[in-house]
């Protein structure tokens, strides 16, 4: 049990944790702006303008009601037993004491400027801070800075260490074993813990000028610092698989800038964007754990190109035009040219093997991209509107082709390239929509559409695919205590130009098809409705099913469906007494074909084919709760979150084929409770005292990183870094004053 107790804190000060940046698979960053970082339940409003401190201001307005003028001081405890890095995993959740929550804006005399700025978890790892200024419709400037860790694990453990930009072994060790003398546990006494972790930083500052009533210039720039370490695979082939932690240092800066014309009924905008990826660790150079020297059987170090620095420029223009018939038409256009000119590496740094002529000294690659989309509005008769799309999208590869006939293969070899170089993949796609929506049916309104789908592929399997789509749709309008939506959908993609050459060429199935652009038929069925039967009651319940079949497919994904139900009950009063509970359950499934097979007779023979038919499904419950007041002072929320997902996978072969029916994998699972409890009392009118407690226990199973599977560094034919999926269980308190003005 991992615990830590800070010492640093003052009695009856604590953090009223505006949000909570929990550390789970999917969670995303908190959010930046104060509109968004306040306001993470549906509980609580925007932040609203402050009136004079006093007793009726006191008495009505709620302490859950984030407002322009206030600060929160406090501290944080909390006990993790298993892992803390995945409880911790995009924020930073450590002891010890906090200022956030702060908010305060000015405004000039009848309303001429506004400032805003806050501050949250100043000092720490995810800290966030903006500010904007405004002299109404004359200019507005605004810029957030915000810091994103994520934490790995703190179970990893490796024996690199770094040496200029390599990942580098002891010598000693390397030829020990390489003359048999040791093998790779000899790396385990010489491997420390460590904590493997990484941050983003970004900074944002937004211009918006408006010099004539009709004309805004508008511009933005944004720079994106990203360094830390990542878990790596640096494999030398599947004899050696080798996990390092990857150094990595990049900064992305982003411009934009644009002006905009609009007069009521027309409007034009015009813009360029430019964004410059700078990546300081380019390149990975890795000892291998097998052997110090190089040899044509294996060598001594690998490296591999990681991403690249790169550009791109984009100008753009768009507008709008009010046509008769109460007819609108908005168009956007844009043209981009992305470059990379990196230096390409050798196709291998083992000087026990011929150093081939590289085809030139440069990546040279570029791109031209077009985007168009326009689009048509029309509503020529109270019961009629009609909609209308077209989108186009073409990625031009300007590279020119890199002529490589011979290549090294993992370091040990050299091989002759059966496609003489890599192809330079483009495509395009060509979108037309069309809707078309009646209601001549009191308050409920019919919607007929059709999608039109067309793309086209550079060595790609099919030369191109045509998609038709068509919808049918039922809306409610115009009630007060229903509303519903329930839509069909039926598609049909057929792929043109089929070239199994191409598969052939790398030595895979003729009948192999990518579910990307392969033949497919999808029926999709979705639909919802809620009810408002006062001002006090809202229940809604929806749900949805389909399925995707590749009939086509002799091999890859066969089909693929999806079924959703959910429901949920709201409660509440006017002076904020309510609750509510909801229910979601989701289940995804997908069959996919595959052949066990080499070269030769059984290449083509049906029984060695088997099947992975995997399952998943989804179980999520959520009530919440906010009583009314305890007395006159005291406020109180609390919420339970529960959910558990599972997954499950089944392998079939031919019954009586050559292949051994496998050992079924056993199925994974995670399941996450949150229980929060936020209580808040005034003190006076200007102080309260606030308290939050959050229970959160995780479980989790997964066959590939479990403790029993990956149970040290150094696995069969693997060195590895012993990252793990654990469980762990969570206690945090957050106590203080929050002071407003």
């Amino acid at each position: 049990m991992r615990q830590v107790i800070s010492v640093a804190l003052i009695w009856g000060v604590a953090l009223s944790a505006p949000e909570w940046a929990r550390a789970q698979a999917g969670t995303q960053p908190a959010p930046s702006t104060p509109q968004e970082a306040q306001a993470p339940a549906a509980a609580q409003p925007a932040p609203t303008a402050d009136a004079p401190a006093g007793a009726g201001v006191e008495a009505s307005r709620s302490l859950f009601e984030p407002t322009w003028h206030e600060f929160t001081f406090g501290g944080r405890l909390n006990s993790v037993e298993g892992d803390p890095a995945r409880f911790q995993r995009y924020g930073d959740q450590r002891d010890g004491v906090l200022l956030t929550g702060a908010r305060f804006a000015r405004e000039g005399p009848d309303g001429a400027w506004q400032f805003h700025g806050s501050a949250d978890n100043v000092g720490w790892r995810d800290q966030k801070y903006f500010a904007d200024y405004e002299r109404a419709g004359k200019l507005l400037v605004s810029g957030i800075w915000n810091q994103i860790p994520q934490f790995y694990s703190v179970d990893t453990r490796t024996p690199y260490t770094r040496s200029g930009d390599a990942l580098v072994l002891p010598d000693a060790v390397q030829r020990a074993i390489q003359n048999a003398q040791g093998n790779l546990n000899a790396y385990v006494p010489i491997a420390p813990q460590f904590d493997l972790t990484e941050r983003r930083d970004i900074g944002q500052v937004n211009f918006l000028a408006t010099p004539t009533r009709d004309i805004d210039l508008k511009a933005s720039f944004t720079t994106q610092r990203h360094r830390g370490e990542l878990p790596w695979g640096a494999s030398f082939g599947f004899s050696n698989d080798v996990e390092v932690p990857l150094p990595y240092d990049s900064r992305t800066n982003d411009l934009n800038v644009g002006a905009e014309w609009a007069n009521g009924r027309n409007m034009l905008r015009v813009g360029y964007t430019g964004s410059w990826f700078d990546n300081l660790d380019d390149t990975l150079v890795w000892d291998s754990p097998l052997r110090l020297d190089d040899s044509t059987s294996a060598p001594g170090r690998g490296q591999t190109a990681l991403w690249p620095s790169n550009t791109a420029q984009t100008v753009s223009a768009a507008g709008y035009t009010k046509l008769a018939h109460r007819t609108q038409v908005t168009g956007f256009v844009s043209l981009g040219f992305w470059s990379n000119d990196e230096p390409l590496l050798p196709f291998t740094i083992n000087s026990a093997l011929p150093q081939l002529t590289l085809p030139r000294s440069s990546a040279q690659a570029d791109a031209h991209v077009f985007s168009t989309n326009l689009n048509l509005v029309s509503r020529p008769a109270d019961n009629w509107s009609f909609v209308a799309r077209v989108r186009r999208y073409d990625y031009n590869n300007q590279t020119p082709h890199a002529d490589i006939l011979d290549y090294v293969a993992y370091d040990t070899s050299v091989s002759q390239s059966t496609t003489a170089g890599p192809e330079l993949y483009s495509h395009s796609r060509t979108t037309f929509d069309a809707d078309a929506t009646w209601t001549g049916v009191r308050q409920v309104a019919l919607t007929a559409g059709y999608t039109h789908n067309a793309n086209g592929y550079d060595f790609r399997v099919f030369e191109g695919t045509s998609e038709n789509v068509l919808r049918l749709t039922a809306d409610a309008v115009g009630s007060q205590w229903v509303s519903f939506r329930a839509q069909y959908q039926v598609a049909d993609r057929t792929g043109s130009g089929l070239n199994e050459d191409l598969l052939a060429q790398i030595g895979e199935q003729p009948a192999m098809r990518h579910y990307d652009l392969a033949n497919r038929n999808r029926n999709q069925f979705t639909g919802q409705v809620d009810v408002t039967p006062n001002e006090v009651w809202t229940l809604s319940a929806s749900a949805g099913l389909g399925k995707d079949k590749y009939d086509d497919s002799g091999f890859g994904l066969q089909d693929s469906s999806f079924r959703n139900l959910a429901f949920g009950v709201d409660y509440q009063q006017a002076n904020g007494f309510g609750g509510g509970v909801g229910y979601n359950y989701e289940r995804y499934a997908g069959l996919q074909r595959s052949r066990s097979a080499s070269p030769g007779a059984e290449f083509v023979d049906p029984a060695r084919d088997w099947t992975a038919d995997s399952t998943e499904r989804v179980n999520y419950f959520s009530i919440y709760a906010a009583p009314p007041r305890i007395g006159r002072r005291t406020e109180a929320r609390v919420s339970y979150d529960y959910g558990y997902a599972k997954g499950s996978y089944l392998q079939t072969t031919v019954p009586g084929g050559p292949i051994t029916p496998p050992n079924q994998l056993p199925g994974v699972y995670n399941k996450l409770q949150q229980l929060h409890v936020d209580v808040r009392h005034r003190l006076s009118t200007r102080l309260a005292a606030t308290f939050s407690y959050l229970y959160e226990p995780f479980q989790i199973y997964d066959f590939a990183f479990d403790p029993s599977v990956v149970n040290g560094i150094v696995q069969p034919s693997s060195l590895v870094m012993g990252y793990v999926y654990r469980p762990y269980t969570a206690h945090e308190a957050l106590f203080g004053l929050r002071y407003f003005w």
